[in-house]
């Protein structure tokens, strides 16, 4: 599997950037502080995802973080891309239930946890 991530622009309005992961500190005037980048740019913590190795039915890669429609068990539903560390595997996760990703027979990206946070709820 390739590593890669994503996260959102926290500087340069750039959007979304790609890239290695890294954690380090910046220099500010009351000292240093932590900082997450990506790709080389500052992005936003809370917006990093980790590439699944997978894309949806129209190519697009599939992130942590993104939310789906999804075809699971003869039903359409709509889940978030979870991580579970304990099970070192992605997962769909909807209002609490989780289905290995590889259940799904049609996946489509419908945005993500960071922008549409309306479609969690």
């Amino acid at each position: 599997m390739e590593y890669k991530f994503r996260g959102f622009d926290a500087v340069g309005n750039k959007g979304w950037v790609y890239g290695d992961l890294v954690h380090n500190k910046k220099v500010t005037k009351t000292g240093l502080e932590d900082r997450v980048m990506v790709g080389g740019y500052e992005v936003v913590p809370e917006s990093v995802g980790l590439f699944t190795g997978m894309q949806d039915c129209t190519g697009r890669d599939l992130y942590e973080g993104d939310i789906c429609s999804i075809s699971c068990f003869g039903r359409l539903i709509y889940a978030k891309i979870v991580y579970i560390d304990f099970k070192a595997a992605f997962y769909f996760n909807d209002e609490g239930s989780t289905y290995p990703i590889d259940y799904a027979s049609t996946i489509r990206k419908v945005g993500n946890i960071y922008e549409n946070k309306e479609l969690t709820t």
